[in-house]
């Protein structure tokens, strides 16, 4: 088993870590884009099954896989790529929303409030807590998908609990994990933190900001969502009209809304005991505690286990919102304001707990299986193994031209590329470059299919290819902007 700092060397990003501050706990975090970075793709995915354990998250969200695992899911085949290959696993996150009826609210991703089969979509009535009973709402707002319940086959059921059925049924295909699970198998260590971290933001000079971090959402029982600003007061704290006795009460009631997720059938039964909001526990301390319990070893590691010792190089898989596409889009992670919280989050747990190892955070944009046709086109992968070949020369690794000179390079010859094999492309690969597809996308579908690695894929550098792909999503986008 690799040691973090071989691990590190091994991926070429010996340069960008501060690895004698990691190890001496000078540093308690360090965020590095592979994205930005001219590792070979190769590189990281022969490490990968070779290493023992080592299995980095794809964090998706709950909702439809169906079509992902089955490779006609379009853009995010990238998930079927990553997760049925060995380069990683599914990492569930459950805090996500229903989708809206026009499509503008919510998760029109996953679109957990349905079922997709095939290429049909069912929308499923949804049932949330009115303060009585709960009552069937309308498909005009989005809805928090912990506090939902659906009807399915005749019954009212836990959404969540719905979509990991079906989930369950496509394992060992898709062998998913749900991260309120493995972040409730460690709950002591995740009340501790929490109360840590609430209790120094209260002393900090912007404490609205950092307790934004921590709690930035009210979830209502009637699956409502909302912004909500976390106050201290005295002893305890104020969320909108809600008062919190002690910094124990409001970490046991954001407990709760992990719990639901975890736990779903226990919570809708329970529920009339319940307050009407809970807060949220937000996605970026997710991330960290994810981290820091190991996910990236999922059978092995743990807080403080071996794999993250003298530091912790936890490698994740990133979809679009989060890893981007470099330069065109990095993603929300590595935005300054992203990063100096990650800092402030790491620095006061790195101070208070001897076990929390420093955070070198290895961010892997899933973007980049974007690239690798499948199986139901044949004809594509060769085709696609000449834009590998067009973007190294346009872009070759070490370029230390300006982004936007590189950016632009390579968007020429992209667009030279496409001049010439567009139209032998097919209709399939080329529609994974329109804004934000789905699981569902709007273009004939294989009955099944495998990714395919065409040649070159494995000797493009991420770099490479987030430019690639960068300048596809721009030119796809272009005949829309006009229209």
């Amino acid at each position: 088993m690799r040691s973090p700092t071989a691990l590190v060397a091994d991926l070429g990003l010996t340069d960008s870590v501060a690895v004698a501050d990691l190890s001496a706990r000078r540093s308690f975090f360090q965020g590095v884009h592979l994205g930005v970075r001219d590792t070979p793709i190769g590189t990281l995915l022969d490490l990968l099954r070779n290493e023992p354990g080592l299995s980095p998250p794809r964090s998706g969200h709950i909702g439809n896989w169906e079509n992902i695992v089955r490779g006609r899911s379009g853009a995010t085949d990238f998930n079927q790529a990553i997760c049925t290959q060995g380069y990683g696993y599914p990492l569930i996150f459950g805090f996500t929303q229903t989708e809206t009826d026009d499509g503008l609210r919510g998760d029109g991703v996953y679109r957990p409030g349905s079922i997709a089969r095939g290429d049909a979509q069912q929308a499923l009535d949804l049932y949330t807590w009115d303060g009585r009973s709960f009552i069937r709402r309308d498909r005009e707002r989005a809805l928090f998908c912990p506090f939902v319940l659906a009807e399915y086959d005749g019954s009212l059921v836990p959404l969540t609990a719905l979509h990991v059925e079906r989930m369950r049924g496509m394992t060992p295909v898709l062998p998913f994990r749900l991260e309120t699970d493995l972040i409730l198998r460690h709950e002591d260590a995740t009340r501790s933190m929490l109360t840590v971290l609430l209790e120094a933001a209260a002393v900090r000079p912007n404490p609205r900001r950092e307790y934004a971090d921590l709690i930035g959402h009210l979830a209502a029982l009637d699956g409502t969502v909302q912004r909500c600003e976390v106050r201290r007061d005295g002893r305890g704290y104020l969320i909108g009209t809600r008062r919190y006795a002690s910094t124990a009460e409001l970490v046991d009631h954001a407990l709760l809304t992990l719990r639901a997720v975890s736990d779903p059938d226990t919570f809708a039964a329970g529920i009339v005991e319940l307050p009407s909001a809970l807060p949220v526990v937000s996605h970026l301390l997710l991330d960290v505690l994810s981290a820091y319990f190991g996910t990236h070893y999922p059978d092995l590691g743990g807080l403080g286990s071996p794999p993250t010792k003298p530091f912790n190089a936890h490698l994740h898989w990133g979809a679009r919102d989060m890893a981007g596409y470099p330069p065109m889009r990095r993603g929300y992670f590595v935005q300054k304001s992203t990063a100096r919280s990650l800092r402030t989050i790491c620095g006061t747990l790195g101070a208070h707990f001897p076990d929390v190892d420093p955070l070198c955070f290895l961010l892997l944009p899933a973007s980049v299986f974007m690239l690798c046709p499948t199986t139901a086109h044949p004809r594509d992968a060769e085709l696609v193994a000449a834009l590998f070949r067009t973007v190294r020369r346009a872009t070759p690794a070490g370029d230390t031209r300006s982004p936007e000179v590189i950016t632009q390079a390579a968007r020429s010859a992209v667009a030279a590329w496409l001049s010439t094999q567009g139209p032998a492309l097919s209709p399939y690969f080329m529609h994974r470059f329109r804004p934000r597809g789905s699981v569902l996308p709007a273009v004939e579908l294989p009955s099944s299919s495998r990714p395919v690695e065409p040649q070159g894929f494995r000797e493009l550098t991420f770099r490479q290819a987030g430019l690639a792909v960068g300048a596809l999503v721009s030119m796809m986008d272009e005949p829309a902007a006009g229209a």
